[in-house]
């Protein structure tokens, strides 16, 4: 009787063994939070090494800011980390708002526009060259729209001491609506200012009618000379706009 009790033991302990064996084998371990936001912006950017470079750099509670806001199981396919959302058909715009970039600043300390706004200015002025829309520019874009018909200019904020505010993408937006952008909203910017600026144009305008114009070639060449250092160079710009996401939300 005992050595049918054992064997019976036996048999009971080699099938818990197998059916865990058979678990352990069809389990596979879920990627990391890491690991999961580095893939999407590595597609975003189009660039995997610049990714890795970024996301390995970042601190912990900076990880733990962004899983917080986006779980694991959104990171693929959040708005949060878009960096090129999908245009809208340009003949649907009503009002288009233009976002400078950089600038310079000469031997003197002052400051000018820079190139890349000259460059953002001549996008706008192919645009409205067939689609004639109001057009609500940042002033560093606007200086050079002279003659451009139905341009606001959106210019910088002057404190109590007389020094310029520096204006925001989301005071931009709202200096936009308040000058009278309405209906449904065309955003021109450098090209990877877009997901941002999207994404704050949305919340004063709503999700639904904001988008890059379809068909227009934004600038994407850095200019090493701006005077603002975050928009001198790719890694620099990008470390500073993922980070400056976590207050879209």
């Amino acid at each position: 009787m005992r050595r049918i009790v054992t064997a019976l033991l036996v048999i009971v302990v080699l099938a818990g063994l197998s059916t865990a064996t058979a678990s352990a084998q069809t389990t596979t371990t879920a990627p990391s939070y890491t690991a999961a936001l580095e893939a999407r912006l590595a597609k975003e950017w189009q660039d995997p090494a610049l990714a890795n470079e970024i996301v390995t750099a970042m601190s912990p509670e900076t990880l733990a800011s962004f899983e917080a806001k986006v779980p694991q199981a959104q990171v693929a396919t959040s708005p949060l980390l878009a960096y090129r959302p999908n245009p809208i058909p340009a003949k649907t715009i009503d009002s288009l708002i233009v976002y400078a970039f950089g600038n310079r600043v000469d031997a003197t300390g002052a400051t000018t526009a820079g190139p890349t706004n000259e460059q953002l200015a001549k996008a706008v002025k192919t645009f409205v060259a067939k689609h004639r829309v109001p057009v609500f520019a940042q002033q560093e874009v606007a200086q050079y729209l002279t003659g451009v018909p139905n341009v606001t200019s959106i210019d910088p904020v002057v404190g109590p001491d007389g020094k310029i505010v520096y204006l925001s993408t989301a005071g931009v937006a709202d200096q936009a609506e308040q000058k009278g952008a309405t209906g449904t909203v065309g955003v021109v910017c450098f090209a990877d200012h877009v997901g941002r600026c999207v994404l704050t144009t949305q919340k004063v305008f709503g999700a639904k009618g904001v988008g890059i114009p379809k068909g227009i070639t934004l600038p994407s060449t850095y200019d090493p000379q701006s005077g603002q250092p975050w928009t001198r160079d790719r890694k620099s710009y990008l470390q500073t706009d993922l980070v400056g996401r976590l207050a879209t939300l």
